[in-house]
């Protein structure tokens, strides 16, 4: 019986933690305080237009990126669905920053996460029934995975001009198969998708520090701590709508 007691009292102090608005400012003064100690802001896009020099502050625009999306993802496991539409509209930042930083497949496969997460929004406002793992989780994952190699390859081989990278290659595309099967499944609700979540974000992880995106490597550290306790959270709050 004590043994229970602590464990239900463990789940709600997680709960409780999940669900603060002080987890959410930890999450954005980690990522801005890496970033300026390790001076990520200073980081610059360097091109020529029109035979004219020109200089990107690429840093500062990731580090406000990386906010917004931190800032999404946290409303998304509080389950509040405005998180989804913040997530949508920074898709479109977050995949110039990619293709700049030199995923090349970031220009096709960013249109399929921005459409996926528009469509978690609208299946949000219809329902936020808690779902076990089914048919459906696993073929997502599959078509994401497709999707990924599909577009990637395509993007690596036609769009670019140099020979394919396949370290680049699939540094790029595991993350994208994950994102894609984790946003389809994110539509329905599974509480168990949190652990594709941890997935990605490990692979994510290795990618920014191929890409020495700092930034972003600081926010899905955090983020894989963050899925950890949405994964617990969401399969209580599963547990407790069944009885």
């Amino acid at each position: 019986m004590n043994s229970l007691s602590l464990s239900e009292k463990s789940i709600k102090t997680i709960k409780s933690i999940t669900n603060s608005n002080y987890l959410d400012i930890i999450g954005l003064i980690i990522v801005i305080s890496a970033s300026i100690v390790l001076e990520y802001q200073k980081t610059v896009f360097n091109f020529t237009f029109q035979q004219q020099h020109y200089v990107f502050y690429l840093g500062y625009l990731s580090i406000l990126n990386t906010s917004l999306s931190m800032i999404g993802n946290r409303l998304v496991t509080k389950k509040n669905n405005f998180g989804n539409i913040l997530s949508t509209c920074n898709t479109f930042l977050s995949g110039s920053i990619d293709y700049l930083l030199g995923n090349i497949g970031a220009i096709l496969t960013y249109p399929i996460t921005f459409v996926g997460n528009f469509l978690v929004f609208k299946a949000w406002k219809k329902s936020k029934v808690l779902r076990s793992v089914d048919f459906i989780f696993y073929r997502n994952l599959i078509l994401g995975f497709v999707f990924s190699l599909l577009l990637n390859y395509i993007a690596f081989r036609y769009l670019s001009d140099k020979p394919i990278d396949w370290k680049l290659f699939f540094a790029v595309s595991i993350p994208a198969g994950l994102t894609f099967g984790g946003t389809f499944n994110m539509a329905r609700m599974y509480p168990d998708n949190w652990f594709m979540w941890q997935v990605y974000n490990l692979t994510k992880m290795v990618q920014n520090i191929m890409q020495m995106n700092i930034a972003n490597t600081a926010k899905y550290v955090f983020y894989f701590f963050n899925a950890i306790l949405g994964h617990i959270t969401w399969r209580d709050d599963k547990k407790k709508a069944a009885k």
